[in-house]
């Protein structure tokens, strides 16, 4: 079991069933640590490192799909080598993070890419993988075995029960997700909420259900990348978004599926009034960006999250983690928050949401969520 000490106690990343935990002062204690100089200080809310880095390997991509968030199709210019991929491991192994989600582009046309993903597993973090399938055979299906779980993107299949097509883009992406299970690896899917799919996410459950898999991803649409061109056609409506949550929450029930939501829909989770000490206990935080989480671009750039853009080197992370001003300024957000965001019961989890929509839809990045509900609501009150 791999530990981390921080200033409320510690994390713990359990093997089985996998999962990160956050425990106190006392319980590290019992589990044979010392006291730590973490320990001396009062707790915070600031982690020693992130606990997961979303890491692009390439920006190479032969789909070049239009809502690409990350514009991939080429690789980068200043692409990392081999080498400076693997010191960037080192580096955040040094620091403590306990997964990589690998990606790209589509990281399988990088052609050293299982050799990198294996340095990451024998560097003693668990690396995960996301995949648009398109190159998935039994061969590479067998070798990630590596990863800790494979997700692959697919943002609709259709109605309930619906016949699937036999060619084409989504019968590849169904094909790889047969192939990886059948070498024995937890699949997931990740799909991406718009207007033009939300009617028929109970056809994803379903999907999901018959297909045995671990779990379904839902990902909001981000205005980043090739996504921007379409953005306020494609994104959800203020009525989408208020029934997000209890749609979710019946369909996931419903379908005996776990349904997982990226940090930027607790916004919409925060509508409906959720118990908070449930959230916490489950983990549903808003924007985590620059503190659980870190997105790093193929030529090392580092960020907040994979949808910001940041100027700084991965390889100076131990130096910038608590000196870089783009990740104290994500961090102290709650503290300048404005209204209607400062009265909000939920601030403290739900930290006001999503600052690349934010940055692109309101023209400022540290506006409240302009599609939060409450926000909606504020904004048409104002005389």
């Amino acid at each position: 079991m791999k530990c981390r000490l921080e200033s409320f106690g510690g994390v713990l990343g359990l093997e089985e069933p996998p999962m990160l935990v956050h425990v106190d002062r006392d319980f590290m204690r019992s589990l044979g640590h010392a006291d730590s100089p973490l320990w001396v200080e009062p707790e915070t809310g600031l982690l020693s490192a992130p606990l997961e880095v979303h890491f692009s390997v390439t920006n190479a991509c032969s789909q070049k799909c239009g809502q690409c968030y990350m514009d991939s199709g080429e690789a980068d210019a200043g692409e990392m080598s081999g080498g400076d991929f693997r010191k960037a491991v080192d580096v955040l192994a040094g620091m403590g993070v306990f997964h990589m989600a690998l990606g790209g582009g589509e990281a399988l046309e990088r052609p050293d890419f299982f050799e990198l993903a294996g340095y990451v597993r024998s560097s003693g973090m668990v690396p995960n993988l996301t995949t648009n399938g398109h190159l998935m055979t039994p061969e590479t299906a067998r070798k990630c075995r590596v990863f800790g779980q494979v997700n692959v993107s697919i943002d609709d299949v259709g109605a309930p029960g619906e016949a699937l097509p036999a060619e084409g883009d989504l019968a590849k992406r169904v094909a790889a997700i047969d192939l990886l299970l059948e070498a024995g690896i937890k699949v997931g899917v990740n799909c991406v909420v718009s207007r033009q799919n939300f009617a028929s996410l109970s056809g994803m459950f379903d999907f999901a259900a018959r297909r045995g898999l671990t779990d379904l991803e839902l990902l909001r649409l981000k205005p980043t990348g090739r996504a921007r061109a379409d953005y306020f056609q494609r994104r959800l409506t203020p009525e989408q978004n208020q029934a997000f949550y209890p749609m979710i929450r019946d369909l996931s029930l419903e379908y005996g599926i776990a349904a997982k939501i990226d940090c930027s829909f607790v916004p919409m989770f925060c509508w409906h009034r959720p118990d908070k000490a449930l959230m916490e206990q489950f983990s549903v935080y808003g924007c985590e960006a620059g503190n659980v989480l870190l997105g790093v671009r193929s030529d090392g750039r580092f960020a907040g999250c994979s949808f910001l853009s940041g100027k700084e080197s991965i390889l100076e992370l131990p130096r910038l983690w608590s000196g870089s001003e783009h990740l104290r300024e994500l961090r102290a957000w709650p503290d300048r928050a404005p209204e209607p965001c400062r009265a909000c019961d939920y601030l403290e989890l739900c930290k006001g949401g999503c600052r690349a929509v934010s940055q692109f839809v309101a023209g400022d990045f540290s506006a409240p969520d302009p599609e939060c509900p409450l926000v909606v609501l504020h904004s048409a009150a104002k005389p």
